[in-house]
């Protein structure tokens, strides 16, 4: 078995894969801000490049795992289903960057997290992590933009070990 957060894989998108990306991050955008949703994003970044780098990474994610992402404009509370767990993709540009959820998760859990780092077109899958490992007091902490949940890359299940944990059983 690896060591936590000693692996990664990186995957880049094709230019198909791109252009998808940008449309579905376009319509996401102009639908949540006519719906008046506000954005939960953790950082200086504008709204859209938000939802540019969040569906960029769900297909990068999804070109991983071999699944279908929700193509849809409607936000969910996961962004894929693998194995019939939930799974949400965080992404990050920062090369130690930590795996993220804000405090009101616990309300709209997902079974796993997943971070990715870099920026459209090209990601590293940095590792997984269990719900109850991410939503817990001990990952509550600030780093700068309001109290959250938050693992360093450490702390995280690499791909191949989230994988071998479905294969085996």
């Amino acid at each position: 078995m690896e060591p936590h957060g000693q692996t990664h894989t990186k995957i880049t998108l094709t230019e198909s894969e791109r252009q998808v990306a940008e449309f579905i991050a376009k319509r996401r955008f102009e639908s949540c801000r006519e719906s008046n949703i506000v954005n939960n994003k953790k950082g200086p970044q504008s709204n859209y490049e938000t939802d540019l780098e969040g569906m960029a990474s769900e297909l990068a994610a999804a070109k991983a795992l071999n699944v279908w992402p929700d193509l849809t404009e409607d936000i969910q509370a996961h962004d894929l289903i693998y194995n019939g767990l939930t799974i949400d993709v965080k992404t990050t540009k920062y090369k130690t960057g930590r795996l993220v959820a804000t405090l009101g998760k616990k309300n709209k859990a997902c079974d796993y997290y997943v971070l990715l780092v870099g920026e459209c077109p090209t990601y590293d899958i940095k590792g997984f992590a269990k719900r109850e490992n991410l939503l817990s007091e001990d990952t509550i902490t600030d780093l700068g933009w309001g109290k959250l949940h938050a693992l360093t890359q450490d702390k995280l299940t690499s791909l191949s070990d989230f994988l071998k944990e479905f294969q085996n059983g």
